[in-house]
């Protein structure tokens, strides 16, 4: 700031104000010639009064204080200003506590109306399919229980895959010695099979579940889609060993041409490894059917419904806890603000501790001008009846502290003086709060909690679901 003292070579001046200086004052004539010149000329009895050069040297001095009163006038306005504008501020802190409160009252509000809007959007679809859930529980004698199904059908289908990825490569073994296209062709043969084969078996494991369903008449039809399917599943088993047996004796056969012989002894088999061929492949049909029912919950259907509800309900369960992780983010926040006014305290303090040590600088300095100021007046006036008594002796009802008291201005200092004042009334003020601060942030945590815990229990949360319900209802 401008009213701060500056550090020079010849000490600490004042910005923008310079010494008094004698040479300008006396005009670089002596005093005491002009004393002595002025007593040539006149009687002893009219030297005891001031002269007018003596009066145009006080003058001199007392226009240069009324200069020096002004400056400080100007700066005891700027210094106040600093001041009161970190008073303000300390000011501002007395009431903190209740702001935040205001605070964390004003955003938990805002998040608890984001809560019943969001309420208000999903209640009545998720009602809805908690209806439709019990319903279809009622309707098929379904104890409340929760669906089975995977957590993860990514996870569940790439083990599908690795059967028919295990069975193709077993086909392709077998069938690579028979093949006129070799090892190429067996992988070509193997992965066909072995896809159809999987898929089939998956799908009857999928149909199988019906034979859970309380309808007898769609019990019937799962049993027997689950029956077709079986037969087609073994009819692919039995074709794929007899064709790799026709196929090592005649690498060109038709497709066709197995057909007849394997109607007629389906179940003879010559080679081993046809055994073995169909072995694996009733293997990974029995994993697949196992996959198949495991695909959704045993009872038709009660897995779809279960999940179109669960999906619902989760998305109201994270709204909760979204409620509830923004209020505990909120809580910290408002926490971390109180942190912030202890620091925010004794930054203040700091400024006003450092304010001080400059103000009491610039009030040194400031005096010292005056004294200054004062001295040289005095001086100048010693001076000048030093060449009055020279030519007349010495005169002892000279009276100069009297002389220079009355006809000199007197410094203006209250204003800095009282801004000192201030300065010490608020540091105390603000030493009173930092002691009582931990004690008061004590009591505005406990508070806090409150106000937190009121918005999370679940006891308000489930009153707030009831008043949105109740206010549709009263719109419909």
């Amino acid at each position: 700031m401008a009213w701060r003292i500056k550090e020079t070579k010849e000490g600490e001046v004042l910005n923008n104000f310079s010494y008094i200086e004698r040479d300008k004052i006396v005009k670089g004539v002596n005093p005491k010639v002009l004393g002595e010149q002025f007593a040539s000329t006149h009687f002893k009895e009219d030297t005891k009064e001031l002269t007018n050069d003596e009066i145009r040297y006080l003058d001199e001095v007392t226009d240069y204080i009324k200069r020096l009163n002004a400056y400080g006038i100007k700066k005891s306005n700027e210094i106040k200003k600093e001041v009161n504008s970190i008073v303000k501020s300390i000011s501002k802190e007395e009431n903190s506590f209740a702001k935040l409160e205001r605070f964390f009252k004003e955003k938990a509000g805002f998040i608890h109306d984001a809560f019943i809007h969001e309420e208000e959007t999903t209640q009545e679809a998720r009602v809805n399919l908690r209806e439709e859930l019990d319903r279809f529980r009622q309707e098929h004698n379904i104890t409340k229980r929760e669906a089975s199904y995977p957590k993860s059908y990514i996870l569940h289908f790439a083990w599908i895959f690795v059967f028919i990825f295990l069975e193709a490569l077993a086909n392709a073994y077998f069938f690579g010695q028979a093949s006129s296209l070799g090892l190429l062709g067996g992988v070509f043969i193997g992965f066909i099979t072995s896809f159809f084969n999987v898929v089939l078996s998956t799908i009857a494991g999928f149909v199988l579940r019906y034979k859970n369903h309380t309808v007898q008449k769609v019990r019937r039809i799962g049993l027997a889609i689950f029956g077709v399917l079986l037969l087609l599943i073994f009819f692919i088993h039995l074709f794929i060993a007899h064709y790799r047996e026709v196929l090592q004796t005649n690498p060109h056969v038709q497709i066709g041409a197995v057909l007849k012989p394997m109607f007629q002894t389906p179940f003879v088999l010559h080679d081993m490894e046809s055994l073995i061929l169909v072995a694996i492949g009733v293997l990974v049909t029995l994993f697949s059917i196992i996959k198949g029912m495991k695909i959704d919950d045993k009872y038709p259907g009660y897995g779809a419904v279960y999940r179109r509800w669960k999906a619902s309900d989760n998305e109201f369960l994270e709204a909760k806890r979204q409620l509830r992780r923004l209020m505990r983010e909120l809580h910290m926040v408002t926490i971390r603000k109180s942190d912030k006014m202890l620091e925010s305290l004794e930054n203040s303090k700091e400024k006003l501790e450092a304010l001080a040590l400059d103000l009491d600088s610039f009030i040194s300095t400031y005096r010292s001008y005056y004294n200054k100021a004062f001295q040289t007046g005095r001086e100048i006036l010693v001076d000048y009846r030093l060449g009055v008594e020279s030519f007349h002796g010495e005169d002892d009802t000279f009276d100069y502290k009297k002389i220079l008291d009355n006809r000199l201005n007197k410094l203006n200092i209250n204003m800095l003086l009282n801004i000192k004042l201030l300065i010490e009334r608020e540091l105390n003020s603000i030493n009173e709060q930092i002691d009582s601060f931990y004690a008061n942030q004590e009591i505005f945590e406990h508070r806090l909690e409150e106000m937190k815990e009121k918005y999370l229990e679940n006891e308000y949360i489930e009153k707030v679901i009831k008043q949105v319900k109740k206010n549709r209802e009263i719109e419909l």
